[in-house]
């Protein structure tokens, strides 16, 4: 039975240890990434704004142990109704983003969750009137922050994550209750690590 034991353990020591080392085996410095999804609007957007799409590309940098730099660049797409003396017609916002953002691995090994948080630059792209097709475009600074799944299969990993971009305006700032979030993109996607 001792000898069972000893071997057991031998064994458990022996798989962790190799599990220790993996990852830094494993770990590309620099990685690619592409993914698209739904932007879903929350019950704060009222009932003007429809889902929309969303896509991003981003570079992943990994630093040793479990940080990550992410430089991520993002396009959304969602339809709502304008609301002027004619009533309520459809349009669109676009939104184009830039951000950089620390990316937390919380495991290692093929199934890693994480989190991300960042702050970077988006550009509000919104008709002023339907009827003239003019739009306005204006940058302002924000955030974006969430959580997500990657499985990594050799070189690809295959993600799924969901954030929160909560843009600084005249009319809205920091997340002080949930109450401020009027959209949130839910993206799936491909990372390939290059080296």
């Amino acid at each position: 039975m001792r000898r069972f034991i000893l071997v057991g353990c031998a064994a458990i020591l022996c798989v962790s240890r190799g599990q220790a080392q993996q990852p830094l085996a494993n770990n590309y410095i620099l990685s690619l990434g592409v993914g698209g999804g739904a932007t879903i609007p929350t019950g704060n957007g009222g009932s003007s704004v429809k889902t929309g799409i969303n896509g991003q590309a981003y570079a992943l940098v990994q630093i040793p142990g479990f940080f990550a730099l992410r430089f991520n660049f993002g396009y959304q797409k969602f339809d709502y109704n304008l609301q002027n003396t004619l009533g309520a017609t459809p349009g669109t916002r676009e939104i184009l983003s830039g951000v950089g953002a620390l990316q937390i691995n919380l495991l290692h090994g093929p199934v890693r969750p994480y989190l991300t948080a960042g702050v970077g630059a988006f550009d509000l792209k919104a008709p002023t009137d339907s009827a003239s097709a003019t739009t306005t475009s204006k940058i302002n600074f924000g955030i974006d922050a969430g959580a997500g799944l990657a499985i990594r299969f050799g070189r690809v990993s295959a993600f799924a994550e969901g954030r929160v971009q909560n843009v600084y305006t005249k009319d809205g700032g920091w997340i002080k209750s949930a109450k401020q979030i009027n959209v949130i993109p839910v993206t799936f996607g491909l990372c390939v690590g290059l080296f």
